[in-house]
């Protein structure tokens, strides 16, 4: 008798453990696409829900991390009136309750009508269930030759 009651137990714990495990990376993936929304529609609705107030935005090439929610609104409005049509597609994902990471195609068209298809990848973090941090890493090279751009050597001219 007493095997069967630690059996039921059992499964009682691993019952509520799966629901809130389950219940997380659905907040988690709801959280992922909240933030992508932002950035193809320049709209900050609930944004204090999913960043944390300390979020930091670190892209390539250089790393530096831009710091705080209005950073992010300030990046996202800049990116926005450069690319009006600017859009991530969400190719694949990654996450569970502390990290994600997502593989992302952005198409854009630039104010003078340059059409921009880069593919990168994320990197995030979460705390308390929002979003502490994302690290980004695209074709800054591509994205720039899209643009019209050429790179040339140090002491060479075009």
């Amino acid at each position: 008798m007493k095997n069967i009651l630690n059996l039921m137990l059992l499964i009682v714990i691993l019952f509520l453990f799966s629901d809130l495990i389950y219940s997380q990376t659905t907040i988690t993936k709801e959280t992922i696409n909240k933030y992508v929304n932002y950035w193809n529609t320049g709209e900050f609705i609930g944004i204090k829900d999913v960043l944390d107030q300390n979020f930091e935005l670190i892209m390539s090439p250089l790393y530096e991390p831009a710091s705080g929610i209005e950073a992010l609104k300030k990046e996202i409005i800049e990116t926005r009136q450069k690319f009006p049509d600017f859009h991530i597609n969400i190719e694949e994902l990654f996450y569970n309750d502390t990290t994600g990471a997502g593989r992302w195609l952005i198409n854009a068209t630039s104010e003078d009508g340059k059409k921009i298809n880069v593919r990168g990848i994320s990197l995030f973090h979460f705390v308390d269930g929002k979003i502490k941090d994302e690290w980004v890493a695209n074709g800054d090279l591509l994205w720039m030759q899209q643009m019209g751009y050429q790179l040339v050597p140090l002491g060479k001219s075009k």
